[in-house]
């Protein structure tokens, strides 16, 4: 009877290649800590693994739009806060000069000062963008020496845009932020300051009635700093949910697509023990001679 092991050689080596397949498989597992370094290794999961990775992207953009949005705000509310104060030594230096404690000179000085502070803060810059100009954020929003502009009767110092800065947010929701420097609190703050400044010789009617401006401008100045702050916790409520998003997103994520270290360790181990059997008996066959069996 003629004896061949060729069919059986061929079976062996076939099997020693698939078990070295999936060992090779196994050690990159277990290196990389991924189930397959290609989506088409995740079988049906790859569908799912592809969505939820652009969902953590535009959740993270939405996040850092948000967070810059948070930062324009509170650079926001310090000005105000400045101009406030400003208003508030103004103020003093007016009460002395009424209740004759210095003269009017002082106060025009102090009003000049004050203005151009305030104008200097209205046209602050967060990241190259101005913060009080609305959706113009490349255009400087305050400019006092534009020819059109009257203190007394218009806001034509404004050059920036007419809306307030948006965030989107998912599903066409957005949210608005931000001041303009043409709100009504800056404006008569500046009309105030522009009347003692520019009027010569300061009366006393002057000084009273810009006195009573600035007086009720230090409430309004405090409300926008109210509606600021509540702005900066709207924003904040948007970061603090996608930030949950991301971490759930990326638990789900982290589920498809990768594998128990320990785990692929322990199966890299296994199948290394058979892809050494596989070869042991793979070697053993070929030492066999047909001269044994005759």
């Amino acid at each position: 009877m003629r004896i061949s092991t060729a069919g059986m050689n061929n079976q062996m080596i076939g099997q020693a290649m698939r078990v070295q397949s999936s060992y090779a498989e196994a050690l990159e597992q277990q290196s990389s800590g991924l189930k397959s370094p290609k989506l088409s290794g995740l079988d049906g999961q790859a569908g799912a693994a592809v969505g939820l990775t652009a969902d953590i992207e535009r959740s993270e953009h939405l996040s850092t739009q948000a967070e810059s949005a948070t930062a324009q705000l509170e650079i926001a509310y310090a000005a105000v806060g400045n101009i406030g104060d400003l208003v508030s030594g103004v103020l003093v230096d007016l009460a002395s000069a009424m209740g004759g404690g210095s003269d009017a000179t002082s106060v025009a000085t102090s009003a000049k000062d004050a203005l151009t502070n305030i104008v200097t803060l209205l046209n602050s810059q967060y990241a190259g963008s101005y913060v009080f100009s609305g959706g113009a954020t490349a255009t400087k929003p305050v400019d006092i020496a534009d020819p059109t502009y009257d203190p007394a009767t218009n806001t034509d110092y404004y050059q920036g845009g007419s809306n307030l800065r948006t965030l989107m947010l998912d599903g066409g929701a957005s949210v608005s932020y931000g001041v303009n420097a043409d709100d009504d609190a800056f404006a008569t703050a500046m009309q105030a300051l522009s009347s003692l400044a520019n009027t010569s010789p300061l009366d006393d009617a002057t000084m009273q009635s810009a006195f009573e401006l600035l007086t009720s401008n230090v409430t309004a100045l405090g409300k926008v700093q109210e509606q600021l702050s509540a702005q900066t916790n709207t924003i904040n409520s948007v970061i603090d949910s996608q930030t949950d998003f991301q971490l759930y997103a990326g638990e789900m994520l982290t589920s498809l697509t990768s594998v128990d270290v320990a785990a692929a360790s322990a199966d890299a181990a296994q199948r290394q023990v058979l892809l050494e059997a596989s070869f042991s008996a793979l070697s053993s066959l070929k030492s066999v001679s047909v001269l044994n069996y005759l």
